[in-house]
């Protein structure tokens, strides 16, 4: 049975009805640039914590992932408890949006959240900006992997989306195939598999574009 998400802490954004610019020609995976024109949705604002997760999972007997915090370890640093969840699969990702009443993004629409309907590089500009993200160059530097849902501020996107880049890649519900007139070729381009967006902590920041 599914929950109401709102009731489990996720906090939904409304991103407006209109094109954007998706895609980039930079870049042969990800061409050709192109206008994109959606209908209004909702996406959370932040990413699944640890503790939104391990409910999910001991409500439905769902597997944890590997290396999950134990429940000890979350009690005696409840910092860990509003981290991002890791190492989940997509069918985990799907399920346990399913259970709180959400669904997965499909690619145009988390691209939208991030890039906002200008099309910028990252969700709050141009430039890269070590102060607003945690990616490799970074979390080496700082003795971290991921960082709880409100560290990091003024990495947000037009609408106030946050963690859209760095700290943990997101699913969305797309097969990975390649955009529509795209002159890209990959075995790996097939439908078999599934898209993660945003990169994370374990990657640079050329790796976390919106």
């Amino acid at each position: 049975m599914s929950r109401d998400a709102r009731t489990l802490g996720h906090e939904l954004v409304r991103i407006p009805a209109g094109s954007f610019i998706m895609g980039s020609d930079d870049f042969d995976l990800e061409s050709p640039e192109r206008a994109v024109n959606l209908p209004a949705f909702e996406i959370d604002r932040y990413p699944v914590t640890v503790a939104q997760y391990a409910r999910f999972a001991e409500e439905t007997d769902h597997a944890l992932p590997d290396d999950f915090p134990a429940q000890d370890d979350l009690i005696d640093n409840p910092d860990r408890a509003r981290h991002p969840v890791e190492r989940v699969s997509w069918n985990d990702a799907s399920a346990y949006c399913t259970w709180a009443g959400l669904r997965l993004p499909t690619e145009a629409e988390w691209e939208r959240a991030s890039r906002g309907p200008d099309g910028r590089r990252w969700p709050w500009g141009e430039r890269f900006d070590e102060a607003r993200a945690v990616v490799w160059d970074n979390a080496k530097a700082l003795g971290v992997t991921t960082v709880a849902i409100d560290r990091f501020p003024g990495g947000e996107s037009v609408e106030g989306v946050r963690h859209l880049a760095g700290n943990v890649e997101e699913w969305v519900q797309d097969a990975l195939r390649p955009y529509p007139g795209s002159s890209h070729r990959s075995p790996h381009a097939d439908g078999s598999c599934r898209v993660l967006r945003g990169g994370s902590w374990f990657y640079t920041n050329e790796y976390s574009r919106g």
